[in-house]
């Protein structure tokens, strides 16, 4: 079994820290905070089940398990100072999992091609406390090396705008620890192309977590036709400054989050209620900066960007 570090007990980060202990892996939390010196006991709630389980503290990347892989489940803004702090040798294995794109892919650029991972999930979760979550519902998951080795030698992230690429074809290596991760919260896929994953994603963020967090009410809200011209506009700009996605489709599969997740409160809303910086910057932002980059026009996701904004700072 392989030895596992991850940094972020928040919601996300307490589920995959769990399920992969309760999988047989051999798990430590990095943390900064003194209290956890000692150990940590995190918690995970679903349904009315609930499960704790002990863990090991490192307060310092230099006490970490040997060839450890690090699982960082911080937020897009947290990862650049992250990484800064940690200073990881350039062949550790990275699992990275935040919402939106752009956060620290200059650092993460220097890392050994085929040894940064991006994590894309659809299960819901928020923390009830800050070493308890509640695991609000099921979905799945998807994970792809993100600086693939591909046959032409590209890299995936060639282009600043992280478009796809459809001439580049990564090498379908699935790392030897992919079955322990995908036992700890299934179900796990192995997706050589993740790049279009973590579009998809930003476009579901994006559409929802801003409307959602504006109407300050949970998803369902969007539901509403008052939101469908929002919704759609969010759609087409994304695909207009990533011409390999379709509008049509990415309002599709928004709709059908709403749908699934008509009752869950948004983690843009969450961080709104409780005064902390949001990662708009990464989502609506990043769109709306590659908009200005690339001349195309992004009025909704610009209007959204310095709507959030807005509410970031009253309460700063």
């Amino acid at each position: 079994m392989a030895n596992w570090v991850v940094v972020g007990s928040g919601a996300l980060g307490t589920l995959w820290a769990l399920g992969l202990q309760q999988a047989g892996a051999s798990v430590t939390i990095y943390s900064r905070h003194v209290e956890d010196s000692d150990g940590i006991t995190l918690t995970r709630t679903f349904d009315d089940h609930k499960y704790s389980a002990d863990f090991p503290v490192i307060t310092t990347s230099t006490n970490a398990p040997d060839n450890a892989i690090w699982l960082l489940m911080v937020k897009a803004w947290q990862l650049a100072p992250l990484l800064k702090e940690l200073q990881l040798d350039v062949n550790t294995p990275l699992i990275v999992s935040h919402n939106g794109m752009g956060a620290a892919d200059d650092i993460l650029q220097t890392q050994t091609p085929g040894t940064v991972f991006d994590l894309v999930t659809t299960h819901g979760a928020w923390r009830q406390q800050r070493t308890h979550s509640y695991h609000a519902g099921l979905g799945q998951s998807w994970i792809g090396a993100r600086h693939s080795v591909t046959e032409n030698t590209t890299p995936d992230n060639a282009n600043a705008s992280n478009n796809i690429d459809a001439h580049s074809q990564p090498v379908d290596r699935i790392p030897t620890w992919f079955d322990e991760l995908a036992a700890a919260l299934p179900p796990l896929h192995w997706q050589p192309n993740i790049t279009e994953k973590r579009w998809e994603k930003l476009a579901i963020n994006c559409a929802i977590n801003p409307l959602a967090t504006l109407a300050e009410a949970a998803n369902g809200v969007l539901r509403d036709e008052s939101y469908a011209p929002n919704l759609r506009a969010i759609c087409e700009e994304i695909a207009n400054v990533n011409t390999a996605l379709d509008a049509d489709e990415l309002l599709e599969q928004v709709r059908e989050v709403i749908r699934n997740t008509a009752g869950n409160r948004c983690s843009m809303l969450q961080d709104v209620d409780a005064k902390r910086r949001t990662e708009i910057d990464y989502l609506n932002g990043f769109i709306c900066r590659e908009g200005e980059r690339l001349l195309v026009a992004t009025r909704e996701n610009c209007r959204l960007w310095e709507a959030i904004q807005a509410r970031e700072r009253a309460y700063e």
